[in-house]
């Protein structure tokens, strides 16, 4: 009895082993099965955290990299603004002076008492390094000037017969009708990228028509490349058959602030010293006024 008991309770405990043995084989394969899913869930939590840094780096990198576009872009418009205002002050100075029309000093005291070689001289004190060109004529008609300028013969020739068929048979003063003869030299344009200041009209030429002489001068204006950039001056003709008021009416209208009145800067007659040296002065003044001397 006493073996069977034994032999029983053997069987028992052999079982108990078994089962034991069992569980701690389920225990372990659960364990590693668990193991190896939280060592998955935190490789992808990893994974996870790594892409958001990538990504939180090329947000950084790209908001870096448009902060530097923008800014590099600032500077480069403002480097093409300062260019762009640059060479818009440099295009707008004057790098020279060329008067146009009449020379009311005649002889050799013009060289020194005429408008333009008043202004030459007060540019010089003023310590700009502007040169005057002569363009002018004495004693000479508007049809004359035009001509030096290289105005087309068939448009002077057009104001000649409209004066003369104006005249009615009577006879016209010479200024009227009459081209001087010019030389190679005085129709010779080394003027077009001066400033033009265009002072004619004292002699005749434009049938004591102040819009006829407007049309005139811009006649001798569209000679030049730029049309933007000059100084147009008027006194009443030497004939005294159109008056300043009426002159400068017509003047201001045509001209606006590009046209200086003898009449309204002096009292001393165009023809003398005096006068030349205040047109000479009004010029200088009118340059600076229209942004054409720094």
């Amino acid at each position: 009895m006493n073996n069977n008991y034994q032999e029983g309770r053997n069987r028992l405990l052999l079982i108990l082993c078994i089962l034991l043995f069992i569980l701690f084989g389920a225990l372990l394969l659960w364990s590693r099965r668990s193991n190896a899913a939280d060592a998955a869930r935190l490789q992808q939590l990893a994974d996870q955290e790594e892409q958001e840094d990538q990504g939180e780096e090329q947000d950084a990198s790209e908001e870096d990299a448009t902060v530097e576009t923008a800014e590099t872009e600032t500077e480069e418009n403002q480097e093409q603004e300062s260019t762009a205002e640059e060479t818009e002050n440099v295009s707008t100075l004057a790098k020279g002076v060329v008067c146009w029309g009449d020379d009311l000093i005649n002889g050799e005291a013009s060289a020194e008492h005429s408008y333009r070689a008043v202004l030459q001289n007060l540019l010089k004190d003023s310590g700009y390094d502007l040169t005057v060109i002569d363009k002018t004529l004495q004693g000479a008609g508007t049809l004359s000037m035009m001509t030096m300028a290289g105005v087309p013969q068939e448009e002077v020739q057009s104001y000649i017969t409209a004066h003369q068929e104006a005249a009615q048979g009577q006879e016209l003063p010479v200024t009227e009708t009459g081209i001087r003869d010019l030389t190679p030299e005085q129709t010779q344009r080394n003027d077009l990228e001066y400033v033009p200041v265009i002072f004619m009209g004292y002699y005749g030429g434009w049938n004591h028509d102040p819009a006829e002489l407007a049309r005139q001068q811009e006649a001798i204006l569209n000679t030049f490349p730029q049309q933007e950039q000059y100084i147009i001056a008027g006194t009443f003709p030497l004939d005294g058959s159109v008056d300043s008021a009426t002159l400068d009416s017509v003047m201001s209208e045509k001209w606006g602030e590009h046209y200086i009145s003898m009449a309204s800067i002096t009292s001393n007659p165009a023809s003398t010293y005096e006068g030349q040296a205040d047109l000479a002065a009004a010029i200088l003044q009118k340059m600076k006024d229209l942004g054409y001397l720094a």
